[in-house]
């Protein structure tokens, strides 16, 4: 079982305040980070204008890296979140400059949320130690922005956003129904880019601007990952934007010389569903993603329940209880996690989590990264919790 380390980057606190947090977690070849934000190693302020801003937060990446033991060669993705499409023009300036070669760049995904006042980016980055990148291209999938289709590096796939075009004609597909066919298809042929296919998966975002046709996305991710208990975990999210559907995919793969890792199986929570036909937990190989985790109270031994239980605290209890449980199904446990994601629908929540989050490791230094992400999630969820691990 792989070792955690940790990495902090000088005395930059966490953009919600309080003490310094972990900032990266390598595990084995794999390191994960949470947003790196363009303050001052020095002082933790955060620098005054968005361009400072994106300059440090670039700057800030490369040397967590290098305490980490990696170089820029060894990103596999980089995720940018920015408060608006209005910030969009800061990003490549800084990005072109750290990653000169228009033929070896990560894989790269955008996405607009809010963030905390006075910040206006956060990078956040998966790398895999003594990896080497691998171009990905799908010919006919075009990116507006100097990046790849996507990467295979080590034994790791990381897409860019996978959007509904015909590689035939470069042009977006017309309709709801065909628009959520192609970007599934795409998957399909970038994953045969990498030497695999949709078996490799181990999760997928799915993002879209009008959840009406979610029945219609359902039935046809069932089409495409047809076995039950072979599916990858997901995360469907609301998201404007001038299409339907885009999506993003991680895989696991062979590694160069060495045997195929095991068929893809899924896991649960006892007592805990799901609304959609997704597992709650995807493993191939060492590499676990889940889906999300809400703060729902199993419903043991009666059945399934579904819906998150009232009250912020209680559900983070009950959130924590379902990533233990989800780990020790899959064979792990809390030593395992590489990085926890947490959806919230509002930042003044996020002293509980911090405060839950030590209580759960018993004052370990060594406690893995949590990331932030204020994307509104519906219903009465005031957290929503998403594990990577390395089992």
């Amino acid at each position: 079982m792989p070792v955690r380390t940790v990495t902090t980057l000088g005395e930059i606190p966490s953009i919600r305040g309080g003490d310094p947090v972990t900032a990266a977690v390598r595990m084995g070849d794999l390191v994960h980070t949470t947003g790196i934000i363009g303050a001052d190693p020095s002082t933790g302020a955060l620098a005054a204008g968005p361009d400072e801003q994106f300059d440090l937060a670039y700057k800030n990446m490369g040397e967590l890296l290098a305490k980490a033991g990696l170089g820029l060669d060894e990103v596999g993705l980089v995720t940018v979140f920015i408060p608006g499409p209005d910030y969009r023009p800061y990003i490549n300036q800084g990005w072109t400059a750290t990653f000169p070669d228009e033929k070896d760049r990560p894989a790269r995904k955008t996405n607009h949320v809010k963030l905390p006042d006075g910040c206006f980016v956060q990078l956040q980055i998966a790398a895999v130690a003594g990896g080497r990148r691998e171009r990905l291209e799908v010919e006919g999938l075009a990116h507006r922005d100097p990046i790849p289709n996507g990467v295979k590096i080590g034994n790791m796939v990381f897409s860019s956003v996978i959007v509904p075009q015909d590689p035939a004609t470069a042009q977006t597909v017309e309709g709801p129904i065909e628009q959520i066919r192609q970007c599934f298809d795409n998957t399909r042929v970038f994953m045969g880019k990498a030497g695999a296919s949709l078996d490799n998966v181990l999760h997928m975002w799915v993002f879209m601007s009008d959840f009406k046709y979610q029945p219609d996305m359902v039935d046809l991710w069932v089409k495409a990952f047809p076995e039950d208990g072979n599916r990858p975990a997901r995360k469907t999210l609301r998201y404007p934007m001038g299409g339907l559907i885009q999506v993003q995919a991680t895989g696991v793969i062979p590694s160069a010389g060495a045997p195929p890792p095991a068929k893809r199986t899924n896991y649960e929570i006892p007592g805990v569903g799901h609304h959609d036909p997704i597992p709650m937990g995807a493993r191939i190989g060492n590499g676990f993603m889940s889906s999300g985790i809400s703060g729902v109270q199993p419903d043991l031994p009666h059945g399934r329940r579904i819906e998150a239980v009232e009250g912020l605290e209680p559900q983070i209890t009950w959130c924590h209880h379902g990533v233990e449980s989800l780990l020790k199904e899959a064979g792990g446990g809390l030593d395992d996690v590489a990085l926890m994601t947490v959806l919230i629908q509002d930042f003044d929540v996020i002293p509980a989590v911090d405060r839950h989050w030590r209580d759960l490791f018993g004052g370990d230094p060594n406690r893995p990264p949590l990331k932030f992400i204020d994307w509104r999630i519906p219903g009465g969820s005031h957290v929503q919790y998403h594990v990577t691990a390395v089992l």
